[in-house]
């Protein structure tokens, strides 16, 4: 009975994935107006692979990660119809930190609180339901705070040096970036030309927030300053097209750009060059990456979610 129960449980993570793929491109197929023109030409391509192995397997499906700095990686997860703020150690043992979280998306660490958004639920966003939020738990004592809510599918989220947020939704009727106040209360379009964002990262040395627009003709990626939100420079991923489905991103200790691609692709960006390197592929339904940190974990390897609950490490191979 429990190896028929797991057989279950495997096939239809694998259909839920699916689908969200497939809904995905039927939408992509529909969401031509308001988009922006696509830079000139696409970023120079090749491949430089990383040797990739298996954290953690089983988990559900996992949308998001981060580390808190003490040794703990944090994922947010979906099994069934639960959704989880999961730890886990660096041997891959789990325990539940915040049950019952509706739909999780991205998570952010910040003085020793992870902050984490909820009802990152497609539907919600075809509909335009606000029942989404951002949610902070303290890693010390566990505390919920609530800190903003009445959110539209907030997929992504970085948090600002001012304490302010900034959250992405990809699909729907209006979909780019929000900026939120530190205590909730008030919202903002940011870079209203920026549409179908999916992942955020925050680029301290540049004060930028990186933005992947999952949903365009040619994969894209925005740069948008932070002090000046007209200002922004896009990057061209072109030869994934629109079933690349770029997700979460993260800027590596090199400065560059590293982001996870729902299609399968593990990819570096060097915009300044104009270039970027496949790391990793076949790895099908990653959706986010980040490095290392914390006791156990290891500061040069990239580490990855996917749809289907497996937690990967990429490491570079010599040459």
């Amino acid at each position: 009975m429990r190896r028929k129960t797991m057989v279950r449980e495997v096939r239809h993570r694998r259909r839920a994935a699916v689908a969200r793929l497939a809904s995905t491109v039927a939408l992509a197929l529909l969401a031509v107006i308001g988009t922006p023109p696509a830079p000139a030409s696409a970023v120079a391509i090749t491949r430089c692979p990383w040797r990739a192995t298996t954290v953690a397997s089983g988990l559900g499906s996992l949308e998001n990660l981060a580390f808190d700095g003490a040794g703990t990686m944090l994922v947010s997860r979906t099994v069934g119809t639960s959704g989880q703020l999961y730890r886990l150690t660096p041997d891959g043992k789990g325990s539940t930190l915040v049950p019952n979280v509706a739909a999780p998306g991205s998570i952010t660490v910040a003085d020793g609180a992870a902050y984490f958004t909820t009802g990152n639920n497609f539907l919600s966003g075809v509909f335009g339901s606000k029942d989404g939020s951002i949610a902070r738990v303290d890693l010390g004592t566990g505390a919920l705070t609530t800190i903003a809510t009445k959110l539209t599918m907030p997929n992504g989220m970085v948090r600002l040096p001012d304490g302010s947020f900034v959250v992405s939704r990809n699909i729907g009727w209006t979909t780019g970036l929000t900026r939120i106040s530190a205590d909730g209360t008030r919202e903002t379009r940011l870079a209203p030309s920026v549409t179908m964002a999916n992942g955020l990262t925050y680029d301290a040395a540049h004060n930028a927030v990186i933005a992947s627009m999952d949903l365009h003709p040619v994969s894209t990626l925005a740069i948008v300053d932070v002090n000046d939100p007209t200002h922004i420079r896009t990057v061209n991923l072109g030869l994934f097209g629109l079933f690349g489905f770029p997700d979460d991103l993260t800027v590596g200790p090199d400065g560059l750009i590293y982001l996870a691609m729902d299609g399968g692709d593990i990819v570096r960006i060097d915009p300044d060059h104009h270039a970027a390197c496949i790391l990793a592929s076949g790895m099908f339904g990653s959706t986010s990456v980040r490095f290392g940190a914390g006791t156990g974990w290891d500061p040069l390897a990239l580490y990855s979610t996917d749809l289907f609950g497996t937690v990967h490490k990429l490491t570079p191979t010599a040459g």
